[in-house]
């Protein structure tokens, strides 16, 4: 994933961004709460330098990133 260094639960999580999960349904997978998923999206975002959660997924399909 190039020299961006994302947890593994920040991939999960733009894992499942990409393929159009809401904050509330990842939450619900993952069995977190809403808020923790959005300070991951935020932190992911962060480190990605990127400014949306659709601007997320298309920098995850064009890294083919996986689940951990």
């Amino acid at each position: 994933m190039d020299s961006v260094r994302l947890t593994e639960r920040e991939q999960e999580i733009l894992t499942l961004i990409a393929v159009g999960y809401s904050n509330k349904l990842i939450a619900r997978r993952l069995k977190i709460t809403e808020g923790t998923v959005k300070v991951h999206v935020k932190h992911l975002l962060k480190k990605l330098h990127l400014n949306s959660r659709v601007e997320a997924a298309i920098w995850a399909v064009r890294h083919e990133v996986k689940p951990g």
